[in-house]
């Protein structure tokens, strides 16, 4: 008995120094020695401190034990899972950083692991660092003040204690009533500041502004108090995630208003312009530095929720290809709009004539061309066929031409003619809307007139002018044709009976 009594008593006193070197082998297994000993249904302090440099102290086990507790506090206080899965087994020197220590918390550069002697330690510079973590992450002192509490505020509600998840909600409380006087207070400082330099302001855009500045200000409080509530890991993890997601979507909704803001003060510059090209690029670049807002700020967004969004790129580049093969009309029709506004065939307002439609140019957008017609239907376009097509533009003349025949019967003399051509020419020098450039002239005899060729040219830029202009001009040569005494001719046939005309002189 006493012989094997003895092996007993030996592996006795060796078990708490094997249990106390632990093991340290990788910086997974150094983590997990340290989180999995620190745990409520597995609470192993002196083989948590095992993969701990202690070479610069403390000395007694008690404070390292202490110090152990105070970075699970930190880690936890601030929401940061470990996920043993994704720290390695086994350490690549590319992972290292220059001074040869690997970080397994990329989020916590202060906590840093190097290699002595085969085994992973938790560096002595990061043991220093611990209890400035602690002050910094848990700013306010509750957990002092909860053990005055009665024990009804001790009791648990789904594993968190009450006290916790009451403070929970006075600080979101406490955060909205904060960022809403921030709120009102900035939108008085915007007002005085704005009003010394700018005639108008857009209120709407400041009240854009200024709401989703407060939501930042919100999340921004959750995030820096909540650690002090000490709730557990997974909890945090999950506020954390979402005062996160809010900030970043407050940010990227702010990106779009500024976008807005910009667009505005330069449409309000193009109306004041006679060009009309920036009254159709200005829409463009709304909606493309929108698009660009939204792509940038979801990546943003992502980035926030610890997404990989470098491999998510990777995935988008690969399936790019597939998508543009797929969307080559689409491509086409963009690079159609930017041919477009670089060649500038028409603008916004033209009269054009495009692959046998006639219309209005309304709109010019990323994927068509809208065109009002006469009959005002709304017809769209393709800009891929429109950059490829042959676009009369009636909107781009300088001057309309006029033309026209007019007829004057065949009693009309030699003189008579010549003061008709003559009056007709100077109606047209009096015109204002005419061009000095035209040609008046007695141009052949017809089947029942004599034909007078008019043609001249309009300066006049609208089609509802071109035809006043018209109808004066035609109204002044009824004129002159009254003053000279000449009559316009119409179709007019004479039948000469031979037979009849010998009878009547028997």
């Amino acid at each position: 008995m006493r012989r094997l009594a003895l092996p007993f008593l030996l592996l006795s006193l060796l078990l708490p120094r094997l249990a106390a070197a632990g093991d340290c082998g990788s910086p997974r297994a150094a983590m997990q020695t340290f989180l999995d000993n620190l745990q409520p249904d597995n609470d192993r302090p002196l083989q948590a401190i095992a993969c701990f440099d202690w070479s610069r102290g403390p000395v007694n086990s008690d404070e390292r034990v202490q110090r152990v507790r105070e970075l699970k506090s930190v880690l936890d206080g601030r929401g940061l899972y470990v996920d043993y899965e994704v720290l390695p087994s086994s350490v690549d020197p590319e992972d290292l950083d220059t001074r040869e220590r690997f970080l397994p918390l990329p989020t916590l550069p202060e906590v840093a692991m190097i290699e002595q002697d085969g085994r992973w330690l938790f560096t002595s510079a990061t043991v220093r660092r611990i209890p400035g973590l602690l002050d910094a992450t848990y700013i306010l002192p509750l957990q002092r003040f909860a053990q005055r509490l009665p024990a009804v505020f001790q009791a648990p509600v789904l594993g968190v204690e009450t006290w916790r998840l009451i403070a929970l909600a006075l600080l979101i409380g406490l955060a909205v009533v904060v960022a809403r006087l921030v709120e009102l207070i900035s939108s008085l400082v915007i007002k005085r500041v704005v009003g010394r330099f700018f005639d108008s302001w857009d209120a709407g855009f400041e009240q854009e502004i200024v709401r989703r500045g407060s939501w930042i200000l919100t999340a921004g409080l959750v995030a820096l108090l909540l650690p002090s509530l000490g709730l557990p890991v997974r909890l945090n993890q999950l506020l954390y995630l979402l005062a996160r997601t809010l900030a970043s979507v407050a940010a990227v909704l702010i990106a779009v208003s500024l976008v807005d803001l910009l667009s505005d003060g330069l449409q309000r510059r193009a109306d004041r312009t006679e060009t009309k090209m920036d009254d159709q690029l200005i829409p463009l670049l709304r909606r493309s530095a929108k698009l660009l807002v939204v792509v940038i700020g979801t990546l943003f967004v992502l980035q926030n929720l610890s997404v990989d969004v470098s491999s998510l790129l990777g995935s988008l580049a690969i399936g790019g290809l597939a998508f543009s093969l797929a969307a080559k009309d689409t491509v086409a029709n963009l690079f159609g709009s930017v041919t477009i506004f670089t060649d500038r065939p028409f603008q916004i307002g033209d009269w054009v004539l495009i692959d046998g439609v006639e219309g209005v140019v309304e709109e010019v957008g990323f994927r068509s061309t809208r065109l009002r017609t006469f009959a005002d239907s709304i017809v769209t376009m393709p800009n891929s066929k429109v950059a490829d097509a042959v676009i009369d533009n009636q909107g781009r003349r300088r001057y309309r031409r006029f033309k026209t025949m007019l007829g004057l019967t065949y009693d009309t003399s030699a003189q008579q003619m010549r003061d008709f051509v003559e009056g007709v020419r100077e109606a047209i020098r009096n015109h204002p809307g005419t061009r000095e450039t035209f040609e008046v002239h007695f141009n052949g005899m017809g089947a029942s007139s004599l034909d007078v060729l008019v043609y001249c040219f309009f300066t006049v830029d609208t089609w509802t002018a071109e035809l006043a202009a018209r109808q004066d001009l035609l109204i002044e040569f009824m004129r002159v044709a009254d003053r000279v005494g000449v009559e316009f001719a119409f179709p007019t046939q004479t039948l000469w009976l031979e037979g009849l005309e010998k009878g009547a002189e028997d």
